[in-house]
């Protein structure tokens, strides 16, 4: 299967390639760290799935000044609309370590994000897993997804 992985955070984005390579032998796994970056990618291959974090800085500095990076809490939302817009046919499956997501004009429980992307999106988003560092159960369900 091929993975678009779209995840900043360097702890959590080497927990969940460690689980897709050792565990679920996943090998084809591309990595973008920002939502600029997602698009991208999403331009130039067909992926089979998206791993896709919520909350995304807007572009990849490389190792440039991170203080002068935007910051999309539901950057996630618009690699969504990309999909759809871009009629891909890619399935999407969400991977945030945020119960509560926010920005400054809105805040949301992850569990009403969740029913929002099955509502808006239905033809593309698989679900959202918490991830949990300390917590075994994100493995899991990340396991009932990737075949």
């Amino acid at each position: 299967m091929k993975i678009l992985f779209i995840e900043d955070e360097i702890v959590k984005q080497n927990d969940i390639l460690k689980y897709l390579n050792e565990e679920l032998s996943q090998n084809e796994v591309e990595v973008a760290h920002s939502l600029m970056g997602g698009m991208l990618a999403l331009g130039k291959c067909e992926f089979e799935m998206v791993l896709l974090d919520m909350s995304l800085p807007l572009y990849d500095l490389n190792g440039e000044d991170e203080g002068i990076n935007e910051f999309e809490a539901f950057g996630g939302i618009e690699i969504l609309d990309e999909i759809e817009r871009k009629e891909l046919s890619v399935e999407v499956l969400v991977i945030t370590a945020f119960d509560v997501i926010e920005d400054d004009t809105k805040k949301i429980h992850l569990a009403q994000l969740d029913q929002q992307m099955k509502k808006n999106y239905s033809n593309i988003y698989l679900g959202c897993i918490h991830y949990d560092q300390s917590s075994l159960e994100w493995k899991s369900e990340l396991k009932k997804y990737v075949k």
